[in-house]
């Protein structure tokens, strides 16, 4: 059974998330500095999340907002690999190897965003149970 029941759901966890480590005080500094943009693009269920890091704070969108918002990189991937992606279940290399991750846009772009993004692994977990969505890091 997918984690997310709809298109909706995805994007308001996603979105949720995002702003919060996009406003933390320790993250928001590192996603400016790499000053880039990326989109998630999820499928089952289609939903989409996007981070303009060019701009400080950096912007959050979803939804059509995301799909029509000029980044640097995309991610295409599942809306349970985005999940277990943030909950650092995810071997990206090797889920690029076998498909399950595409990228579309430099790479060298998306490694500028890691320094941000690798504390942020940390910090989903925590972030879902304090939602009230502890049943989402079920198994």
């Amino acid at each position: 059974m997918p984690v997310f029941d709809s298109a909706d759901e995805a994007e308001k966890v996603y979105a949720a998330f995002f702003t919060h480590i996009t406003t933390h005080p320790d993250l928001r500094p590192k996603f400016v500095e790499a000053g880039a943009s990326f989109r998630a693009n999820y499928t089952d269920p289609d939903s989409a999340v996007s981070i303009d890091a060019s701009v400080d704070p950096p912007e959050v969108k979803v939804g059509d907002e995301a799909r029509a918002a000029r980044v640097d990189v995309q991610l295409f991937m599942s809306a349970d690999d985005g999940h277990k992606f943030w909950l650092g279940d995810l071997n990206i290399p090797m889920a690029m190897a076998r498909r399950k991750v595409k990228i579309d846009g430099s790479v060298g772009t998306l490694l500028k965003l890691l320094p941000a993004m690798q504390p942020a692994f940390g910090m989903y977990r925590e972030f879902l149970t304090q939602q009230g969505m502890a049943d989402k890091l079920a198994d």
